[in-house]
């Protein structure tokens, strides 16, 4: 595996949240009587409902302590947190790691150093701010019946380059890029790996006249592949994952080199219940709600005592791109404006 992508991603955003020195640090709870073991715990999460709920369940079986689950999109859970800054509803916000900076300079999440044990050192915030729970792998879902039929049997690609077949003009499928963060994380990939916007842009522009549709959401694609719609589409592994195991005709192709999304939890500033959120926020990160998000959502775990999804590759035989969370989220705006007028999405 290419370590230098885990290094640049906890490292740039560490670099940048310590410069805000101790201000946003403190926990904000008046109360503590009610901020004590007791109580209830409110959780934003992006999560799929079902796992959202079941990780809720298992934690207050296992500790008293109710969580009640907020369950929207990533872009509405920030602009929810944004809305009720000085008076949050939220203990624990669901986030990937390159919302995090954000957040921080705005004084809307704390930081926090959990003790928890195992999780692999790569994926940790020195400076507190995310606590990871699970790897978002950028891949390419193949429909074998399709990819056969429009190609004339030829191998699947190994690289994002070989996709680039003439033959494959209309059989294309991706998220839109401005509307959903697996689509954007397949474009900010792609200026990763290249270096450079002008490449980066190039391949885009060959890419582009392939698709055949773009969707609004990150878990369109690999329904469309599977069904036979179109031969291949971009999609989070976990996506693919899922529908292979449902029976559909699926390869998963893990694109030379690809990206990754470093996802997980942070503490909400102010919040109701401050010590709560702190035993939630470790408790998922321990090696049992780690295998059950695995085993849930078909993620990857952040902890090396973690079995797999079924299906998937490990970590250590892929080629993974020097993916930046905090540049990403940094030129996110500019590179949508700009994908948005190129395309006519």
């Amino acid at each position: 595996m290419r370590t230098p992508l885990l290094r640049v991603a906890a490292g740039a955003l560490s670099l940048a949240l310590l410069m805000l020195g101790p201000a946003a640090c403190g926990s904000g709870g008046d109360d503590d009587a009610a901020s004590a073991s007791g109580g209830s715990v409110t959780w934003y999460t992006p999560m799929p409902e079902e796992p959202a709920r079941r990780l809720a369940e298992a934690y207050e079986a296992e500790s008293g302590i109710e969580v009640e689950v907020l369950r929207q999109s990533a872009g509405e859970l920030l602009a929810r947190l944004k809305a009720e800054a000085g008076r949050p509803a939220a203990d624990v916000i669901g986030l990937a790691s390159g919302d995090a900076g954000p957040l921080a300079k705005e004084k809307l999440i704390r930081s926090y150093k959990s003790t928890v044990a195992g999780v692999d050192q790569r994926f940790v915030d020195p400076a507190g701010y995310w606590h990871a729970n699970e790897l978002i792998l950028m891949t390419v879902g193949v429909n074998a019946d399709r990819w056969k039929e429009e190609t004339g049997g030829a191998p699947l690609p190994k690289t994002w380059d070989e996709l680039l077949r003439p033959d494959l003009k209309g059989q294309l499928v991706m998220p839109n890029p401005t509307l959903s963060g697996t689509g954007y994380t397949f474009v900010a990939t792609q200026f990763f790996r290249h270096g450079n916007d002008a490449a980066a842009w190039k391949f885009l522009d060959s890419f582009h006249e392939l698709v055949g549709q773009y969707t609004d959401s990150g878990g369109a694609p690999s329904q469309l592949v599977a069904t036979g719609e179109y031969a291949a589409g971009v999609s989070f592994a976990h996506d693919l994952l899922n529908v292979r195991g449902a029976g559909f005709p699926i390869e998963l192709v893990y694109p030379k080199p690809t990206g990754v999304v470093i996802s997980g939890n942070a503490l909400v500033e102010g919040s109701p219940n401050p010590q709560g959120a702190e035993k939630f926020i470790q408790w998922l990160q321990g090696r049992k709600a780690s295998q059950m998000i695995v085993d849930l959502v078909h993620s990857y775990p952040v902890r090396n005592d973690v079995d797999l999804p079924e299906g998937a590759r490990g970590l250590a035989d892929l080629d993974l791109v020097d993916y930046d969370p905090v540049r990403a989220g940094e030129m996110r705006d500019a590179v949508s404006r700009e994908f948005a007028k190129r395309y006519g999405v």
